[in-house]
């Protein structure tokens, strides 16, 4: 099935979507596929048609994110003139379609689009008695309809307007014959009579952010597009433009960049007050400082898992598989703590250290094993149906956790036998026959 909705778009429907503002050359299309494996081949085709069949129109097509509202790329540009704005927007438009990797490049104020300019002459219109006022309230109600006021049944209010028959249909010829009622005298005058209409090719749209106009130049990736290697190829070019830009004129970034920076500053805030916390945990359950060291440095290692595991699937390293690497960090100390909690059960009850290392690892091997799996399992789905928000962390925690368990079984048992100088019994030498 699908919906369409021409001239603006619905209500936030998705976590990902934010309503576009009223825009009469903007059409929004909602199409619900049978199974999520066809939105690749439904996404191309529409991208196919709208290619070629409408070359002129902007089509940006994707699949509903579950999450995250910005786009992967995004350039912002300041500055105070709208024209020379949209100069430099044009230039970084062509420069960012040329990298490998983008598709969809557009900017937030749109084309120019012809509209007409009522220019008052202020001298006719006092001494014709009409204001600026009344002209704006007289072609209102012939183009739009003006606001009466409102009728309200239960918890719903309904606007009321007058206008005239046919205002959707004005011609220009029409407009301009219009009468200005004047509300302080009650004459009527005839449009033309104070005013002339001038044709304008005038932005769509003008954005402002910090009170100053802002351009936002963005783009969507391709399948095999990635955001720091585009990013990477435009930061260079943008820095050596901007320094021939008119003055008062930057450039920064925004999207999915901005706000990763932004949530992982957030976060990192507060990883050393954590992390000490950890520490201390960690000494007062074990009073010692030599397995506190064992149990941390297994956090660096398994590390290596998420990287590899990221690198494999072609995953960014985003907020998300920042935040599965810290969960994973509270699984893998776990870990370690329960063999190392073991090994210490085990030489309470008398055994050599050996032994007990030993012995530790096969009893935990089994439960250790069993509690990955579980959490392996349990996050597939995640990954399957998560969407792109939720991947990068599924693959991170999924990879990550395999490889920790590997370094739980084998580098625990070893650095504890390094650090607490755990050696194998001495053997005695086998006795020569006939030696008595």
């Amino acid at each position: 099935g699908w919906s369409s909705f021409v001239g603006g778009g619905p209500e936030s429907y998705d976590l990902g979507y934010l309503p576009d503002e009223p825009n009469a050359s903007y059409a929004h299309m909602l199409v619900n596929t049978s199974s999520p494996a066809d939105n690749a081949y439904v996404i191309s085709r529409i991208y196919a048609h709208g290619f070629l069949r409408h070359p002129d129109a902007e089509v940006a097509v994707a699949a509903l994110s579950a999450g995250g509202g910005g786009l992967p790329i995004e350039i912002r540009i300041a500055g105070a003139d709208p024209d020379e704005l949209a100069r430099i927007a044009t230039e970084v438009k062509l420069r960012l379609a040329d990298i490998e990797g983008t598709r969809n490049v557009k900017d937030d104020w749109g084309p120019r689009s012809k509209k007409f300019v009522v220019d008052i002459d202020q001298a006719r219109a006092q001494a014709a008695g009409v204001s600026s006022q009344d002209i704006a309230t007289s072609l209102q109600t012939v183009l739009e309809g003006f606001r009466a006021g409102e009728f309200r049944e239960g918890d719903t209010s309904i606007p009321i307007l007058i206008r005239t028959r046919g205002s959707q249909q004005q011609t220009l010829s029409a407009v301009e014959t219009v009468d200005v009622f004047s509300q302080r005298t009650g004459a009527r005058v005839p449009l033309l009579q104070v005013a002339r209409i001038v044709p304008e090719w005038q932005f769509s749209r003008i954005r402002r952010r910090d009170l100053d106009r802002t351009v936002t130049v963005s783009s969507d990736l391709t399948a095999d597009g990635n955001a720091r290697d585009v990013m990477d190829e435009l930061t260079p070019w943008l820095d050596e433009q901007a320094a021939s830009w008119p003055a008062g004129y930057e450039w920064s970034v925004g999207g999915d960049a901005q706000e990763t920076a932004e949530n992982m500053g957030a976060v990192v805030r507060y990883l050393p007050l954590s992390g000490l916390i950890i520490l201390l945990l960690l000494v007062l359950q074990f009073n010692s400082i030599r397995k506190t060291t064992i149990v941390v440095a297994t956090v660096p290692l398994a590390l290596i898992g998420v990287v590899i595991g990221l690198l494999v699937f072609r995953e960014p390293f985003g907020f998300m598989p920042f935040l599965g690497l810290i969960s994973l960090a509270g699984i893998i100390i776990n870990n370690a703590i329960v063999l190392l909690d073991r090994i210490d059960i085990e030489l309470g009850l008398g055994k050599m250290p050996v032994e007990a290392v030993v012995d530790a690892c096969l009893q935990r091997f089994r439960p250790i094993l069993l509690a990955t799996f579980t959490t392996v399992f349990g996050l597939i789905p995640l990954y399957v149906s998560g969407g792109e928000m939720w991947q990068g962390m599924a693959i991170g925690i999924i990879c990550g956790l395999l490889f920790g368990t590997v370094i739980t079984l084998v580098f625990v048992p070893c650095l504890y036998s390094l650090l607490f100088r755990v050696s194998p019994p001495a053997t005695e030498p086998p006795t020569p026959a006939g030696a008595r």
